[in-house]
């Protein structure tokens, strides 16, 4: 009995945090862990078998084929290669070009990858919709938040307090 408290482990329950907790003995949190590292291996066994029969078609492939059509074939991917890198170039710069846009404009950077675009004109109609939805959004915050606290009575800014003053006050 007194080893099962000492094994126990309490874990709130995910979504109820207020609600009652969980014991949970040592060999469940065990099974529990094992079953996860046991679930994340065959993920990764599956992606590695995936791309080990890609490689292997690619390989028939490419043994079906003559000097003449494997040579036309290395070049296709070497340009496939040399046109996604240009993609993934042109994307860190759009990357860098709307950033500075956006911190001209003084719009959080956190917000570069709602606006990214393959194209400058895209990008930048993103930026204008982008700025126009945080400043409405921004007037409207203040405004909702000018109109509710209202101060009930203001002293005059001019006036000193004296001790009488101040000894009359509430």
């Amino acid at each position: 009995m007194e080893n099962e408290i000492n094994n126990s482990v309490t874990e709130p329950i995910e979504g109820q945090p207020d609600q009652e907790s969980k014991m949970y003995t040592q060999e469940e949190v065990d099974s529990l862990l094992q079953k996860e590292a046991d679930r994340r291996v065959t993920e990764a066994l599956k992606k590695v078998e995936k791309k080990k029969e890609a490689a292997v078609a690619e390989a028939k492939k490419l043994a079906q084929m003559d000097a003449q059509q494997r040579y036309e074939y290395e070049l296709q991917q070497r340009e496939k290669a040399i046109e996604d890198k240009e993609r993934e170039l042109m994307l860190a710069e759009n990357k860098n070009e709307a950033g500075r846009i956006l911190s001209e404009k003084g719009i959080s950077l956190e917000l570069v990858d709602f606006v990214v675009a393959e194209s400058a004109d895209d990008m930048y109609a993103n930026i204008q919709k982008l700025e126009k939805a945080f400043k409405n959004s921004v007037k409207a915050e203040v405004e909702r938040r000018m109109s509710s606290s209202v101060p009930k009575k203001n002293l005059p800014l001019d006036t000193t307090i004296t001790r009488e003053g101040f000894a009359k006050m509430t």
